[in-house]
């Protein structure tokens, strides 16, 4: 008889990690792999989109306890998966003095939608994959079946170079309860 600890999770994702990584390793819009991710807020939301409509780690349910807060949804473990990854250098992660989280995003129509008025960051944290970090993700990646590849690049593609705002108002008019304690007002 099998106990329900010792079932393993059918594919190669087992922390998250490993969800990190690949999801850096995945292809966006340019469909180049190995797409940097623009700031942190991105970031969760991408990992966010992958649990909510790519069921990308069903297998691990309780991976990430993500709740609402400031920007939606939100998950504090990912900052010790984060320094963690750093540390051992799998990946990298630039401060950009000019960038800021909110770029290329259409911040008037968003603050009219959501009155608000943001405070703006001088800098943005983006993610990227280091060489040994690569190769780690590719290990994983190329195990992971089809259909979950599919489900990765998906919201990658489409969600990686969405301006900011555009990606914060699609996260919170269709997870409306992710949304509850925003510092903006819905």
């Amino acid at each position: 008889m099998i106990s329900k600890t010792s079932i393993r999770s059918s594919g190669p994702i087992e922390n998250g990690l490993d969800i990190v990584l690949t999801l850096l390793y995945a292809p966006g819009g340019s469909g180049q792999k190995c797409e940097p991710v623009r700031g942190i807020t991105r970031l969760q939301k991408l990992l966010f989109l992958l649990w909510k409509e790519g069921a990308f780690y069903e297998d691990i349910p309780n991976l990430y306890n993500f709740k609402a807060y400031d920007f939606g949804p939100c998950l504090d473990d990912i900052y010790d998966d984060l320094d963690f990854a750093e540390d051992i250098g799998l990946i990298y992660v630039s401060e950009v003095p000019s960038g800021n989280e909110y770029e290329g995003g259409d911040e008037d129509a968003f603050l009219e939608d959501f009155g608000f008025n943001l405070v703006k960051r001088s800098t943005r944290r983006d993610f990227e994959l280091t060489e040994a970090g690569r190769e780690a993700a590719r290990d994983i990646y190329e195990n992971l079946d089809t259909e979950r590849c599919q489900r990765l690049e998906q919201i990658k593609r489409r969600f990686n170079f969405m301006p900011f705002f555009d990606l914060l108002r699609y996260v919170y008019r269709k997870y409306p309860v992710f949304a509850k304690k925003s510092v903006l007002s819905l």
